[in-house]
C-alpha cells in the first residue's frame, strides 16, 4: 500500500510544473547531521515488528487501520497540494554520508506535507509505548524522538511538514481507537450551531494569512468536533475509555478542554466540593485527585460521573464508578436517569454515593432530583428542586433540565 500510494502520488507530482514550497526563513539555521540517517531509516524495522506486539485481534485491526489511513490520506494530500524542498540536499561525506547519499539517490520526494514519516512514527511511538515499561519505555520514546528530529536534520522535510504529519497521526488515532462513535444525547441543536459558528470564524484567518492562519485551525477543528457531538455523535466526540479521555482526544480537543477547565476553575470557587441531600447521597462538582482521595477516605464508596470533558480522578478508579457522560448544558435522557437511580440504590447502603458533573449545578441536579422523587424524598418536581436548593444553593435548573424531570416524573410516578 505504501509503495502504491506514496509512489503513485510522487509520480503524479513529478509531472506537474506548479509544485511549490513552504519553508520559513528561520529554517536555514537548522544544521545538516548525516548520522541521523540511522534513526531515520530505523522506522522500517519498527514498522515491520509492530504487528507482532499486538495482544488481541482488535488491537491488530486498529493498528492496521491507523497505518492504512495515514498512507491513504497523506497520498491524497500529496496529490491535492504537492510540495517540494526549498533547498538542495547536500552531498554528504563519511560513512553515514555514504548511506545518506545512497538513500537520497532513490528518494527525491515531491510530496512533503503532511510528512508520512512523522505520521507513521507518531502512531508507532504510541503503539510501542503501550508495550514497553520502565527504562525501556524511556529509551523507546527517546529513539522515536530522534526519528522525528531526523526528518529536519537530514533536510528531508520542512517544519510545516512535520507539523502536518503529527496532526494527521493524532487525528487518525483520535478517529480510530476502537470506541463507539455514537452515544446517547438529548437535543443540542442550539449549542451545535454556536460551536459551528465559532469553528467557521476560526477558519477564516487561513484565507487571509495562509502561512500563519493555520494556527487557528486547531481550535477550529476542536470546536467543530464538539459541534458535531451536539448535533449527532453525542459525548462520543470526547473519546472516553473507562472514564478517561484518550491522549489523542486530549490533544485534538485541547482548546475546548482548556475552556472547560477554566469554566470548572471558576465554578469550583462558588460552591462546596460536595453537599449531602440525605440517604447517603451527595451532589458535587468534578474533583481533583487530591479531593477525590479525601472523599474516598471520608466514606464515598461509589460515584456517578456525568462529565465528558474531564478524566475521572485516579482515586475514583478504585471505587464503584458509573460513567454516564452527558454533554454540557444538556440534560440526561430517561435511560441515563434510570441507570443512575438503580446504581445509587444498589450502592448507597454500603457507603456514600457521589453524583457529580463539572460544577455540580445542573446535570447532577437532574439525576439527584429524579432519585429523590423515586425514593419519595420529594413529592413533586418543585419539591425536589426546593430541597436541592436548600442542600446546594447554586444549582441551576435550566429549561431542558426541568423538561427532563417533568417527563421522568410523569412516566415513573407510579413507582
Amino acid at each position: 500500500m505504501f509503495f502504491v500510494f506514496y509512489g503513485g502520488a510522487g509520480y503524479f507530482s513529478s509531472l506537474r510544473t506548479d509544485v511549490g514550497t513552504w519553508r520559513y526563513d528561520w529554517e536555514r539555521y537548522i544544521p545538516f547531521v548525516p548520522i541521523m540517517i540511522i534513526p531515520y531509516m530505523s522506522i522500517d524495522l519498527f514498522f515491520f515488528a509492530a504487528p507482532f506486539l499486538c495482544h488481541t485481534k482488535s488491537e491488530l485491526q486498529r493498528l492496521a487501520w491507523r497505518l492504512s489511513a495515514i498512507v491513504m490520506i497523506a497520498a491524497v494530500c500529496f496529490v491535492i497540494f504537492p510540495l517540494q524542498l526549498a533547498v538542495e540536499r547536500p552531498h554528504a561525506e563519511g560513512f553515514f554520508g555514504t548511506i545518506y547519499n545512497g538513500f537520497v539517490s532513490m528518494d527525491r520526494p515531491y510530496n512533503l506535507c503532511p510528512s508520512m514519516h512523522i505520521a507513521l512514527r507518531t502512531v508507532l511511538a504510541a503503539h510501542y509505548g503501550k508495550h514497553c515499561r520502565s527504562y525501556l519505555r524511556w529509551a523507546m520514546n527517546f529513539w522515536f524522538f530522534l526519528i522525528g528530529c531526523s526528518t529536519l536534520l537530514l533536510y528531508q522535510h520542512h517544519f510545516i511538514d512535520v507539523v502536518g504529519g503529527f496532526v494527521l497521526a493524532v487525528l487518525v488515532m483520535y478517529a480510530i481507537d476502537g470506541l463507539p462513535w455514537r452515544l446517547p444525547k438529548t437535543d443540542g441543536r442550539r449549542l451545535a450551531m454556536l460551536y459551528a459558528s465559532i469553528s467557521i470564524a476560526l477558519v477564516l484567518p487561513v484565507f487571509w494569512l495562509p502561512k500563519l492562519g493555520w494556527i487557528t485551525v486547531w481550535p477550529a477543528v476542536s470546536t467543530g468536533l464538539v459541534a458535531s457531538g451536539y448535533a449527532f455523535f453525542g459525548p462520543a466526540v470526547y473519546r472516553r475509555r473507562h472514564g478517561m479521555l484518550t491522549w489523542s482526544a486530549r490533544t485534538v480537543l485541547a482548546p475546548v478542554l482548556w475552556g472547560q477547565w477554566l469554566s470548572w476553575k471558576y465554578y469550583s470557587h462558588q460552591s462546596n466540593i460536595t453537599d449531602s441531600v440525605g440517604g447517603n447521597v451527595l451532589i458535587g462538582r468534578h474533583a481533583t485527585n487530591t479531593e477525590a482521595k479525601l472523599l474516598a477516605a471520608s466514606g464515598v464508596t461509589a460515584v456517578v460521573g456525568l462529565c465528558n470533558a474531564f478524566s475521572q480522578p485516579d482515586a475514583f478508579a478504585k471505587l464503584n464508578y458509573l460513567s454516564l457522560p452527558v454533554l454540557d448544558l444538556t440534560a440526561p435522557n430517561e435511560e441515563q436517569i434510570a441507570a443512575a437511580i438503580a446504581f445509587i440504590d444498589e450502592h448507597r447502603r454500603d457507603g456514600q454515593v457521589l453524583v457529580h458533573c463539572k460544577a455540580g449545578y445542573s446535570r447532577s441536579a437532574c439525576i439527584v432530583a429524579a432519585w429523590m422523587l423515586h425514593c419519595g424524598h420529594a413529592t413533586s418536581v418543585d419539591d425536589a428542586i426546593r430541597k436541592l436548593r436548600i442542600a446546594r444553593p447554586p444549582i441551576v435548573i435550566r429549561p431542558e433540565i426541568r423538561l427532563a424531570l417533568d417527563h421522568w416524573f410523569a412516566t415513573n410516578r407510579e413507582y
